[in-house]
């Protein structure tokens, strides 16, 4: 009975120590009401329009972590990125992806049965074969296709002068030419080619019609709330797909579409020509499982991705470098320094840019593209903040705050100012061993997301915004055409952040 008695007695102090060492702390977080959880407190706030606002504020409330319940849907936010390794390291075998969550491209996929995007959405085995059957020539060969960029930033900057500073009716405002350059550089990447969309002279009316598609539908894509709207925008671009009329699936069973004067049209020897410089053409040279009417379904959800998702990154970065006119200056003396008028098309001149890389770098700091990289995730997972842990069940929403730790002066000499020069080695090197070196972490660096879904033309899509800035800082000075309007903007969301109202902007030659 003594023994018993001991047993009970130390399995009950083993409970109690287990307890103790692994105490779940509840997150600080705004009064939570009945089925709309916290959604009054974020309203008061200021909603969906002040999102940056709202993250710094909170951060500075509550700290490194808090949480947020709106209409069912919990998240978890925290500030720091170590503790968000904790999430990445978590995420399994097949990670749940953040564009799971925006149901009308998904519904869209899957009502018109389009079958890469689909795996792509998904995150079983499904998602798995897309990614294997993808990455060699999306991820890894971005190299490959610095020439194709090249020649595609080339074309734009050619045009861009009397694109955006023209008159009348036939000018261009500048946001709209930015996400018609990331279609053509991406389009190079996929084909080898270019539509020349920022060309007036030279666009078709359906390729510029699916890049106005393409850019409504990530607009009206706000958050987790699904539009009816963004559906219809989606349907007018798959019908505009015939923008790369190339690729519909009956030109990839084999057969020729015509010829002239004995010459094959046939667009799939003609993409094979193209072999290593375009996505496609190496796709068609190899033996990897896709068939070639699956083949051309990747080419739409692609595109659309390639449109809007760089457009605000490079948007942020010319509103940035314009309303700077020192930096702009000082980059455009590295880039004569270094290139003295040539394309960038190969790693070694990309790396040679400091200057170049830390602008980019300092625009993701002062304006990211979103407020926060989210993650979910299958399981429950602890999470260790300020030696307490805190429990984050499955399906909770998990952000990183974009918009604490990079705007915080504790971290941040003058954090709302632009300068590049935070990221030169010297001052990175300078930072190590502080705490100041936290903005150094890797999942600070980017808008394109860390771990095992991060997206897949994320090295494509940081080749294109360095190219395309390298060769059109060379050839114009970029300004606000009122330089009274540079504070006259705010962020506002919609599928990502952007500036409203955009300035104008006005290009001169540079001498």
């Amino acid at each position: 009975m003594a023994s018993l008695l001991l047993i009970i007695l130390f399995l009950l102090a083993a409970a109690a120590h287990v307890s103790t060492a692994f105490t779940i702390t509840e997150p600080p977080a705004p009064f939570k009401w009945p089925i709309v959880g916290t959604l009054p407190d974020f309203l008061a706030r200021g909603g969906v329009d002040r999102l940056p606002e709202i993250y710094n504020n909170m951060y500075k409330e509550f700290g490194n972590v808090y949480s947020m319940s709106i209409m069912g849907s919990d998240q978890l936010m925290l500030s720091d990125p170590r503790s968000f390794d904790t999430v990445l390291r978590s995420e399994g075998k097949y990670p749940i992806g953040g564009a799971e969550s925006v149901d009308t491209f998904v519904n869209y996929y899957r009502e018109n049965n389009v079958t890469m995007g689909i795996k792509s959405m998904s995150h079983g085995p499904e998602w798995k074969e897309w990614r294997s059957q993808l990455d060699a020539d999306f991820y890894v060969a971005w190299k490959s296709y610095l020439p194709s960029i090249a020649m595609a930033a080339r074309q734009i900057s050619e045009v861009a002068g009397s694109e955006i500073s023209g008159s009348g009716n036939e000018k261009v405002n500048f946001p709209d030419f930015i996400s018609r350059s990331a279609f053509d550089m991406f389009y190079a990447v996929m084909f080898g080619s270019t539509p020349q969309t920022t060309s007036t002279a030279q666009v078709r009316a359906q390729d510029l019609e699916f890049v106005k598609a393409a850019k409504t539908a990530f607009d009206l894509t706000v958050m987790d709330f699904g539009n009816e709207k963004v559906v219809e925008f989606m349907k007018e671009a798959r019908e505009e797909e015939n923008v790369a009329s190339a690729l519909t699936t009956a030109s990839f069973t084999g057969d020729e579409v015509g010829a002239q004067g004995g010459e094959s049209k046939c667009p799939v020897q003609a993409l094979k020509k193209t072999a290593n410089n375009s996505i496609l053409g190496r796709l068609l040279n190899k033996d990897n499982g896709i068939p070639d009417d699956e083949l051309g379904t990747i080419a739409g959800p692609m595109l659309m991705a390639g449109v809007d998702t760089t457009a605000y990154v490079m948007s942020w970065l010319y509103l940035n470098l314009a309303s700077n006119p020192s930096v702009q200056e000082k980059l455009a003396n590295e880039l004569k320094s270094v290139l003295n008028g040539d394309d960038v098309t190969t790693v070694e001149q990309m790396n040679s840019l400091s200057y170049l890389k830390a602008c980019i770098r300092e625009s993701h700091r002062l304006t990211p593209s979103t407020v926060m990289s989210a993650k979910k995730l299958e399981k429950d997972v602890e999470i260790v903040v300020d030696n307490k842990t805190y429990l984050a069940a499955a399906g909770t929403l998990i952000g990183l705050n974009l918009c604490a730790l990079p705007w915080d002066s504790k971290y941040v000499d003058e954090p709302l100012e632009y300068r590049p020069e935070r990221f030169l080695s010297d001052a990175i090197e300078a930072r190590k061993g502080t705490p100041s070196e936290i903005i150094d972490h890797p999942a600070f660096e980017d808008g394109f997301g860390r771990g095992k879904r991060r997206c897949l033309g994320a090295n494509v899509a940081k080749a294109e915004i360095m190219i395309l800035a390298a060769r059109l800082v060379q050839d114009w000075e970029i300004t606000l055409a009122d330089p009274s309007q540079k504070d006259e903007w705010e962020p506002k969301q919609y599928l990502m952040l952007k500036a409203e109202p955009y300035p104008e902007m006005k290009l001169t030659p540079r001498k």
